[in-house]
């Protein structure tokens, strides 16, 4: 992530207004939003390419339905509701809240309960799902 805003303030001068304290730990939280859905695929799928194959279903619309590529607000109703439940449209409304317009991690904190709960979901799904094994 260091790298990536480092290009970006060096390459297309992005201005950074907000702390990057605040840009870390809102991170945190997307980051293990996203490993426990690494988790629960690792424990559904049975090879690594039926993994990536997994992956790419969830990426694709994460991608295209954060609010990311297209404007959130142009989007269908019923593609705006499924997003909701996506862990990268809260991602990016922090990181553009933060970066963007100076705000606090306390003011983009409503951003974070979704996630959460994506993690609570996703994570005890996981570990319902797992299993030793021995292929």
């Amino acid at each position: 992530m260091t790298i990536v805003l480092g290009l970006g303030v060096a390459l297309f001068k992005v201005p950074v207004r907000g702390s990057l304290v605040d840009l870390y730990l809102a991170s945190a939280f997307f980051i293990a939003a996203t490993l426990a859905l690494g988790l629960l695929i690792s424990t559904i799928a049975r090879s690594q390419f039926q993994s990536m194959q997994m992956i790419m279903f969830f990426f694709l619309p994460n991608i295209l339905l954060s609010g990311f590529m297209f404007p959130f607000e142009g989007m269908p109703r019923v593609a705006q509701i499924f997003a909701e439940f996506l862990p990268l449209t809260h991602f990016v409304r922090m990181v553009r809240g933060i970066i963007l317009r100076g705000a606090t991690l306390i003011e983009v904190g409503q951003e974070i309960w979704p996630l959460l709960a994506f993690f609570g979901v996703v994570m005890t799904a996981a570990i319902l799902r797992f299993r030793k094994r021995l292929d």
